[in-house]
């Protein structure tokens, strides 16, 4: 009997060890998944993201290298030349006798393609020895001798020439410096110390509509930003990054890091200035016609003005030149101009900064106080001189 049931024992047993495995399987699995789960959920999302923030920085990276790589070409190293005479002196350097000269390399700069034809914009200070002779050193190493073609000594922009039998890479500009925000990044190509050609950096625009003062010179609607700058930056194009030109690089602050300052540039002005050079041989230059001074509460207390700001318009015979845009506009000796296009006019910020970068032709939109204390919108077609 009892050998009669042993098979029925060890059935028994091994359904019940089944149903008992399946049980606590069950049981952990309910107990422990759905924590496992809340566990791992900001893990996974954490990890997602970072893989997403990375795809981004990457995709940022490959439009930079593929931005620099379109850049690079269009911009140039200018060498600067010039023939120093050599002496002999007696053993006892008293007497020095001239033997000849020699040319030497006396200072560097950077510029880049705005046509096809070999045209280059740089600065002013860059080729403003007269004596001097400048070659041009294109991004595939090749030296061309450079010709000054014309300059703007109030904007410290020059265009020079180099002939080339091939079209030259050029670099477009914004339509605007609207265009242009603070913050946005900001790539410059140059030549660092005339040695490390089409040298890069990378950095910010750090304001707009700045103003400093070079020696005897103003420059004002000056980008800032803080990209590298080195000796021989001088020339270089501030590029977005869509490749675009935003400024030219035009100075530094002595004494410090990450300051620099590039002079605003939009097709329209670039276009102008090719244009009037090829016109008039020269760059012509915005100009509203009138003869003023700034207003200030010094200046209104002693003329007994009607505002402490400005630009006040002589209240004489001929202060507004006749023809000029100001005269056509309705601008009266007398009258004050308060602001143009919004902006106030200052001692700091004069006429002439405000309209030193928009190009003859713009529509100006001017307030002006006339001398009867009414205030009027005026708008006023920029001419040029």
């Amino acid at each position: 009997m009892k050998k009669h049931l042993l098979p029925f024992w060890l059935i028994l047993c091994s359904l019940i060890s089944g149903m008992l495995g399946a049980y606590i399987l069950l049981n952990y699995s309910s107990s422990e998944s759905p924590k496992n789960k809340i566990q791992n959920t900001p893990v996974i999302a954490e990890k997602k993201q970072v893989e997403q923030e990375f795809a981004s920085m990457r995709t940022v990276e490959n439009t930079i290298i593929e931005k620099i790589a379109e850049i690079g070409p269009s911009v140039v190293s200018i060498i600067i030349k010039k023939d120093l005479v050599i002496y002999r002196s007696d053993p006892f350097g008293f007497f020095e006798q001239p033997l000849g000269s020699v040319q030497r390399q006396v200072g560097w700069g950077t510029g880049f393609f705005v046509r096809d034809d070999g045209t280059i914009i740089t600065n002013k200070h860059v080729i403003s020895d007269t004596d001097a002779e400048y070659t041009v050193i294109t991004s595939d190493g090749n030296e061309y001798d450079a010709s000054v073609v014309a300059t703007d000594p109030l904007s410290d922009i020059a265009i020079i020439k180099i002939d080339q039998d091939t079209p030259t890479p050029v670099l477009d500009f914004v339509e605007s410096t609207t265009d242009i925000q603070v913050w946005q990044f900001a790539i410059a190509i140059w030549n660092a110390l005339a040695e490390f050609q089409n040298s890069v950096s990378l950095g910010i625009v750090s304001g707009k509509e700045r103003s400093i003062e070079t020696g005897s010179q103003k420059l004002s609607g000056l980008i800032q930003t803080d990209t590298a700058i080195n000796p021989g930056n001088s020339g270089w194009p501030l590029v977005d990054l869509d490749g675009k030109v935003i400024g030219i690089n035009t100075a530094i602050i002595n004494n410090s890091q990450g300051i620099g300052f590039s002079i605003a540039m939009t097709q329209a002005r670039i276009d102008y200035i090719l244009e009037s050079i090829k016109k008039t041989g020269k760059i012509q230059r915005p100009f509203i016609g009138i003869n003023y001074i700034l207003s200030s509460p010094g200046i209104q207390e002693q003329l007994e003005l009607q505002a402490d700001y400005g630009a006040y318009v002589l209240d004489e015979a001929g202060s507004v030149i006749p023809g000029s845009s100001a005269d056509i506009a309705g601008v009266e000796p007398g009258d004050i101009v308060l602001e143009i296009d919004g902006v106030p006019i200052t001692v700091k910020n004069d006429l002439g900064s405000i309209i030193q970068n928009k190009v003859p032709g713009e529509i100006l939109k001017l307030k002006v106080m006339k001398k009867s204390g009414q205030e009027q919108e005026i708008e006023l077609k920029l001419g040029e001189l």
